[in-house]
């Protein structure tokens, strides 16, 4: 439902307002010395929520201080899983699992995952991703 109406108001080019909930998080935790950052993997073509992630969800977070690379993988393949993962301090993991049209449909905490496998991920993934900024030039 929230995804709907994001998309809705992105289809409406309303944006004011948006997402700075986080970008708070966000400010706080830099402030503070922390990172926070990710890859985001796309394939073309793009998913319309993806696309709505590139104007309005990705330069936001970046701007608030948040480290987002882009991976397209459309033309790599790499050892990667199908599914995104967010892994917390080199000790937590969590799946994220997406509809086909590119909305969160759930997140799964792994309890006791093999986190050497999902660190080498992470790095492969860090190794081939580009900065956003560099991503949103082409």
């Amino acid at each position: 439902m929230a995804r709907t109406r994001l998309l809705g108001r992105w289809r409406a080019a309303r944006p004011e307002g948006h997402n700075e909930a986080w970008h708070e998080t966000v400010r706080a935790a830099v402030s503070e010395g922390k990172s926070i950052g990710r890859a985001r993997v796309v394939r073309q073509p793009l998913t319309e929520y993806q696309r709505y992630q590139l104007d309005w969800g990705i330069p936001g977070n970046v701007e608030a201080g948040e480290d987002i690379r882009i991976l397209d993988l459309t033309e790599v393949e790499l050892d990667l899983p199908a599914h995104d993962f967010w892994l917390f301090d080199d000790s937590q993991v969590v799946d994220l699992n997406f509809n086909p049209d590119g909305t969160l449909l759930n997140v799964d905490r792994r309890e006791n995952p093999d986190l050497e496998m999902y660190q080498r991920w992470q790095r492969a993934a860090l190794e081939h991703a580009v900065p956003f900024g560099e991503y949103a030039r082409t």
